[in-house]
């Protein structure tokens, strides 16, 4: 501050001297060149040009600090970078020793549980040293018990496979001892009786599954529908995780293989149920049964479950379209015939479009009103649906009432849909207008796949999601992967994996949720 004194008194002294001998000049006296003025413009001068160099000054000091400021700001944003780093790296290492923890508390947990394991497997040391070292390098526990369940499974059977062999040599021994009793007695190999490892029950399977997770259950009741069995168990566990660690147990211990599904679902507090398949064999099939039918009226009787006999009502509210999923031999042409018989017998009009035509030969005689045509005119049976459905909305209720019900089956839909854009685009939407505005009008459709396939530009001839919107009522045979199940029905979509095929589906439809065994229609009934 001292220092930047001096110049501005020089510069100042300079400026008061200038402006006093120019106020100081004879205004009278014209002389422009007098030493007053001469000396006055040189002070001036000099007080401009210290001027000039003191704001080059006071511009370099103002950069100067500029730059020490921003330096100090970079260097305090690398310091809190650092600090953040060092913060982060310190969470890091806390996280890992929580882990570390985390992981010996589950090592101490888990211990009890192998003792369990142990006492069911046999106390086999193999297993608890396959166990623990799968913890040690860091295996998920469901993986651990699912390897220690499938140790126990193959032990089991090489006991029973031993036991198997041990009755032989008994028996053999036994044979043995009567040809020396009685040397009269021959006794070939072809009367050695052969004795059956013995098989574990379907309830000991998957109350020994439930035992390899932890699981506290027992079976409270078995109930038999016409394709699987429905076993009740009671379930009291805090550990919900141990509920998905169950089923896959229980798949293991019953034989079914990845790809397929085993129906598990809350059945009633504290209670599960499981749906296992029954094989074929041991599966109890329908013949459609003979019935009255009303005139006017809309049903198809889809086949019998646990609850009952399985009817759809077209008029109902939560069934009045319908979508049908199932690849061949899963029961979906078999439905398609019954459920044109039951509507034709109560007066209304069928159109089939798609599939084979073959299949309704025998209804032409019985029902000469139905019409059976092939893929490529269901788009003019489409449009004609849709003008019906112009025609009657303009109709007052006690019109409608004498209006015939008409039912459009589109089986294959893939097929139907054309390949031309614009054709396309009016096909599905004169569909969806007839899907959601038919039920009031009368006017119904149902639609066949063979497998749930999505619109896509990869798949143009695929389901659009406004069509599937229009079609409450979804019923779903057997299908080749979950996907299908998935994007038909509502609930339970990877159940369609568990079902058996020929007539073994599921129906949904608003509070509907049935599993089935379709009536067999190999003949029209008399």
């Amino acid at each position: 501050m001292v220092q930047m004194l001096f110049p501005w008194l020089k510069i100042g002294g300079s400026g008061l001297v200038a402006l006093t001998l120019t106020l100081s000049t004879n205004p009278k006296d014209l002389k422009l060149f007098l030493p007053g003025n001469i000396t006055a413009i040189a002070l001036a001068s000099y007080a401009g040009v210290k001027l000039r160099q003191l704001e080059k000054f006071y511009s370099d000091k103002e950069r100067e600090e500029d730059m020490l400021a921003a330096m100090k700001d970079t260097q305090a944003e690398e310091q809190l970078q650092f600090l953040s780093s060092a913060a982060e790296r310190k969470r890091s290492f806390e996280e890992a020793d929580k882990q570390t923890e985390r992981q010996l508390k589950l090592l101490q947990q888990t211990a009890p549980l192998f003792s369990d394991v142990l006492n069911i497997t046999g106390r086999n040391g193999a297993i608890e040293r396959m166990a623990l070292g799968m913890l040690q390098n860091g295996e998920p526990l469901g993986n651990v018990l699912l390897a220690a369940s499938e140790a126990e499974m193959q032990l089991e059977t090489a006991k029973l496979a031993a036991v198997f062999n041990t009755r032989q040599l008994e028996l053999q021994t036994q044979v043995a001892h009567q040809q020396l009793k009685n040397a009269s007695v021959v006794v070939t190999p072809s009367t050695t009786a052969v004795i059956e490892p013995p098989k574990l029950s379907k309830i000991d399977g998957l109350t020994k599954a439930a035992t390899v997770v932890g699981l506290a259950t027992q079976c409270l009741r078995v109930d038999k529908a016409p394709s699987y069995e429905r076993l009740i168990f009671s379930v009291k566990t805090e550990d919900f995780k141990s509920i998905p660690k169950f089923k896959a147990a229980s798949k293991l211990a019953l034989g079914i293989s990845e790809k397929e599904d085993l129906p598990f679902y809350i059945y009633a507090p504290e209670q599960i149920a499981v749906e296992v398949p029954l094989p074929p064999q041991q599966r109890t099939y329908y013949d459609f049964p003979t019935r009255q039918w009303n005139s006017g009226e809309r049903l198809i009787v889809l086949g019998q479950s646990l609850d009952g006999e399985v009817i759809i009502n077209l008029s109902s509210e939560d069934t009045p379209q319908i979508l049908v999923v199932g690849t061949t031999g899963s029961g979906k042409s078999n439905f398609f015939r019954a459920a044109a018989y039951c509507l034709l017998m109560q007066g209304a009009r069928v159109d089939v479009c798609g599939g084979k035509v073959s299949d309704y030969e025998d209804f032409a005689e019985r029902f000469p009103s139905i019409t059976m045509n092939d893929m490529g005119k269901t788009f003019e049976f489409v449009g004609e649906y849709f003008i019906e459905c112009d025609r009657r909305n303009s109709m007052t209720k006690a019109q409608l009432d004498l209006e015939q019900p008409w039912i459009l089956f589109i089986d294959e839909y893939k097929g139907t849909v054309p390949l031309s854009d614009a054709l396309r685009k009016a096909y599905d939407q004169q569909l969806c207008e007839v899907g959601r505005r038919g039920r009031g009008l009368k006017i119904h459709i149902v639609v066949g796949l063979q497998r749930g396939a999505k619109r896509s530009k990869e798949d143009p001839q695929g389901l659009p999601p406004d069509l599937r919107d229009n079609l409450p009522c979804r019923i779903a045979f057997r299908c080749v992967d979950a996907t299908s199940g998935r994007m038909i029905l509502m609930r339970r979509g990877e159940a369609v994996t568990s079902l058996q095929g020929r007539g073994d589906g599921i129906v949904q439809s608003g509070l509907l949720d049935a599993r089935f065994q379709a009536y067999r229609f190999e003949t029209i009934p008399n």
